[in-house]
């Protein structure tokens, strides 16, 4: 009952949806939820952890969004399985890190213990490196670059798939049977809608706010360009309409 994948994140990219997706497939099985093992220092029960993964089907694996930026989590996968296959979906970081935030608001029913760009600022100098245990975290989950370095770092490069979460939004047919075929399985047509907690991606950013995140992402985005070996498009049209207004 051993997982041959993960969908390590990022959190507000269409995590939830993929699980929709992946069960979709006759070849695949995805558990519901997030499971927070390879997170949580205190569980180290493998045998529960398989044991959950009750299926029939031949792939098996499970999402949790917080592992890609902890690098603990990462190694914990790695000491697990070396050959376990990757899946992380990129949202644009500025709209993922201000959806995160406003997820977290309505979650404390509308309780904001600090202004927005205190909650933003009081994590400016955290390195991912120096992250012991999850937590908010809006700026850092959004160091792509750093991400699928430290991952490339343990892992083959094979064994990381990376989506863009617009893009798979503006095409989840072609989009998630390239991670069908990633994973090994078998290529289906997609009719149906199954996309489940979408956010908000025209929501209102306050413009201080979204100018400071401009510019500390601008040189994680750069790097992450040359990793993905092309600009993304979608979110380039974003940072133009963006820089025209500033």
């Amino acid at each position: 009952m051993k997982p041959t994948y993960i969908c390590i994140g990022v959190a507000k990219a269409g995590t939830m949806s993929i699980i929709n997706y992946l069960n979709l497939n006759p070849d695949i099985f995805c558990k519901q939820g997030e499971t927070h093992f390879f997170d949580d220092k205190n569980d180290n029960n493998i045998t529960k952890y398989e044991k959950s993964f009750v299926s029939n089907k031949k792939i098996k694996g499970e999402k949790s969004p917080s592992y890609c930026y902890l690098r603990y989590a990462i190694d914990k996968i790695y000491k697990y399985n070396p050959n376990m296959k990757l899946i992380i979906l990129l949202r644009e970081p500025i709209s993922r890190a201000y959806s995160q935030y406003t997820m977290e608001v309505n979650r404390r029913n509308g309780y904001k213990k600090k202004s927005y760009m205190d909650e933003f600022l009081k994590e400016k100098d955290i390195k991912l490196k120096d992250i012991t245990e999850n937590n908010d975290f809006y700026i850092v989950r959004g160091y792509y670059d750093e991400i699928i370095q430290y991952i490339l770092s343990l892992f083959p490069k094979n064994n990381l798939y990376i989506g863009i979460s617009e893009e798979i939004r503006e095409n989840p047919d072609v989009e998630y049977n390239k991670i069908y075929s990633f994973l090994g399985a078998r290529n289906i047509k997609i009719e149906q809608n199954l996309n489940t907690h979408i956010g908000n991606y025209s929501i209102t950013i306050p413009e201080d706010l979204e100018l400071m995140l401009y510019n500390i992402y601008k040189s994680h985005n750069e790097v992450l360009y040359k990793i993905l070996g092309r600009k993304i498009d979608i979110w380039e049209n974003y940072y133009d309409r963006l820089k025209s207004a500033f």
